[in-house]
């Protein structure tokens, strides 16, 4: 797409026209998917980042300042996301490598558990709506402070604080069940480096 044509198209998603982001996916998709395809290694993965990344640039694009082509700017965000996924993967593998080996091993019912944990906290991330699940992402994932999240997202500091907190209580209503309630956790399920 030629570079006016974009710009017009975005001015013309900005102005309220949701069909002209319609017109940017397509021509940006595939590229995207690429990127993450070369960047992930793994179609699966790639596929999942190329959806956040293009919901991603549908939430930021209101705000979009157009001080760089829109195609470098959403790469940018591509290659943002692609890392976000493999530090939050190599954190995981870290955790996982932590756990102390016993003598035997754990009963096949134990691996199935938490197996299922992990799958219903993914699952329970994926329902919040999408600015609290990125600025979820962000603070847990990233470790960033709120101030940094705030000027990613051109929030304030105490909107993007509000959002991690409603995030963290929706979490914590949707897996309640997953364990028992006790005194000392509040039934909280500890998720990254934050309760959940």
């Amino acid at each position: 797409m030629d570079e006016v044509i974009e710009r017009d198209t975005i001015a013309r998603f900005q102005a309220g026209d949701q069909d002209a982001y319609g017109e940017l996916f397509e021509v940006h998709q595939r590229r995207v998917v690429h990127l993450a395809l070369k960047v992930l290694r793994n179609e699966e993965s790639a596929l999942d980042a190329a959806q956040d990344i293009l919901l991603r640039a549908f939430e930021e694009l209101p705000h979009w300042r157009g001080e760089a082509r829109f195609s470098t700017w959403l790469y940018r965000t591509a290659l943002h996301v692609c890392s976000e996924r493999i530090r939050a993967d190599r954190r995981l593998r870290r955790c996982l490598a932590r756990v102390p080996e016993t003598g035997t091993a754990p009963p096949p019912e134990s691996a199935v558990l938490g197996n299922e944990i992990r799958i219903a906290v993914g699952k329970a991330v994926e329902r919040l709506p999408p600015r609290q699940r990125l600025i979820f992402a962000l603070r847990q994932h990233q470790d960033m402070r709120f101030a940094e999240i705030a000027e990613i997202l051109d929030i304030t500091a105490g909107g993007a604080r509000a959002s991690y907190h409603r995030a963290l209580l929706a979490l914590q209503e949707w897996l309640r069940h997953l364990g028992p309630e006790t005194p000392r956790s509040g039934g909280m399920v500890y998720v990254g480096s934050g309760r959940v």
